[in-house]
């Protein structure tokens, strides 16, 4: 039977957070798993008090999307997992260490180069439910044999198995192209024989995270959004950074308030810029990763 694999965990040191760079231990650790299990946690990466901010009032939001019949459920109402935009039409929930993690560039930039492109930002949220996710990635086209993207997550609290946290299958990422999707489901989700394979070597686990922790995630890992048992919504907030050789049309949408007011560091930002009417609720789910001519 395959041993139980586990997730890096990376506790930046007061020296670090301080000066905001990490050092070159914990990045070759960062780069060593983002290469090994395509995936790595910074534990305390991120302010907790701007995740509580962010969750006082992206709860209440959730709720009232969660009872429109419009609002797109991810893999199906059953999952109790709804598409949810963050707040971007006001400077107070704005925080760079949500939307361009300086810890989260530096660990990109070692796999990447530099200033990697900002191109999404989104959230799902977990309502309470029985069902799960099939085993799935996020992609369905013909991606490059390299890393050509980082997810990265950040739950607004802390992760267990019982409040929904993220299944992931550590090193699937590896040789994986769009040949593992079984494309006569409904959801394309990974072929059943390859997962029984995998399960004998590295199965899925459900990593518990506290509050605080930034994680960076290959676009090619297989992972599941789990059942969230509890009464609370859990919301996780998603950018993706891509490399800069990487061709794509794909841009986020921010309202023209914020052109000067957000630090965005070393990352190039790749927005459409609109006016400060924009209802960010409405969000959009049409999103396109392909990698362009």
């Amino acid at each position: 039977m395959a041993s139980q694999p586990k997730v890096t965990l990376i506790k930046l040191s007061p020296q670090e957070l301080s000066n905001q760079q990490v050092g070159s231990h914990n990045l070759q650790h960062a780069v060593e798993a983002l290469h090994r299990d395509g995936m790595v946690v910074l534990e305390n990466a991120v302010d907790p008090a701007h995740l509580d901010k962010l969750n006082g009032r992206m709860v209440p939001e959730a709720k009232q999307l969660y009872a429109k019949a419009g609002t797109h459920r991810n893999f199906g109402a059953k999952t109790g997992n709804i598409q949810q935009e963050p707040i971007v039409n006001d400077k107070e929930y704005i925080f760079q260490d949500v939307l361009a993690n300086p810890f989260a560039v530096q660990v990109v930039e070692c796999m990447f180069g530099p200033r990697p492109s900002l191109r999404f930002y989104s959230a799902n949220t977990a309502f309470k439910a029985d069902t799960r996710q099939p085993v799935h990635i996020d992609v369905d086209f013909d991606f490059p044999q390299i890393p050509w993207g980082y997810a990265i997550n950040i739950n607004l609290v802390s992760t267990t198995p019982e409040n929904g946290a993220t299944e992931v299958w550590l090193g699937s990422h590896t040789g994986t192209t769009r040949d593992v999707l079984d494309m006569h489901t409904e959801h394309k989700q990974i072929k059943e024989d390859l997962l029984e394979e995998r399960r004998k070597l590295s199965p899925g686990i459900q990593p518990s995270l506290p509050k605080g922790s930034l994680i960076i995630r290959d676009m090619r890992l297989w992972h599941a959004g789990m059942p969230n048992r509890t009464d609370d919504p859990r919301i996780m907030l998603v950018s993706i950074l891509f490399p800069q050789w990487y061709r794509s049309n794909q841009n986020i949408v921010l309202p023209k308030s914020l052109q000067e007011y957000i630090n965005w560091g070393d990352v190039d930002v790749c927005v459409d810029w609109v006016g400060d009417d924009y209802d960010y609720l409405k969000g959009a789910h049409d999103h396109d990763f392909a990698l362009q001519p």
